[in-house]
């Protein structure tokens, strides 16, 4: 713009056309009224392993038993828990569905390392409590989801 008239009006359509675009990438953002919660929070217990795990990815699973008919709002909910675990920190997130065990769903997390995995546990927010509460609502088991964390070997050499 500034080429074909002058710098002074290749700012002023800079200008105008960043206001627009603020203004239209505002109207397109669902809820402007939801605002999450980011007050540091220490509700989450941090784990303790006996030993070292040493190098390796650390691999969470969590096995949640959900109502087959409430499926589709806590499939929902995981994206919402996707986006958390990944502002945490985490390398990947994955929700796997078990083959032949309606309303079994697994979620897996991978974060670098047991030092990173534990740094984790120092970004929970407000907002990841109540998360947690709203997923903890959907699991219909007798016992609390399976928690379980795991280091990736490497490759195995045969």
């Amino acid at each position: 713009m500034a080429t074909l008239s002058s710098v002074q009006t290749g700012l002023l359509v800079a200008a105008l056309s960043g206001t627009f675009s603020m203004l239209l990438a505002q109207r397109w953002v669902l809820d402007l009224s939801i605002e999450e919660d980011l007050t540091p929070s220490r509700q989450f217990k941090v784990p303790v392993a006996d030993e070292p795990p040493g190098v390796g990815h650390v691999v969470v699973t969590i096995e949640y038993l959900i109502d087959p008919a409430r499926a589709d709002d806590f499939l929902a909910l995981m994206q919402e828990s996707r986006r958390s675990r990944l502002r945490q920190g985490a390398l990947e997130w994955a929700l796997l569905r078990t083959i032949g065990k309606p309303g079994h769903y697994i979620e897996q997390i991978v974060d670098e390392s047991w030092t990173e995995h534990l740094r984790r546990f120092d970004r929970v927010t407000a907002s990841d409590v109540a998360l947690r509460e709203r997923k903890l609502a959907f699991h219909i088991g007798d016992e609390p989801p399976l928690v379980t964390r795991s280091v990736v070997e490497g490759p195995v050499r045969g």
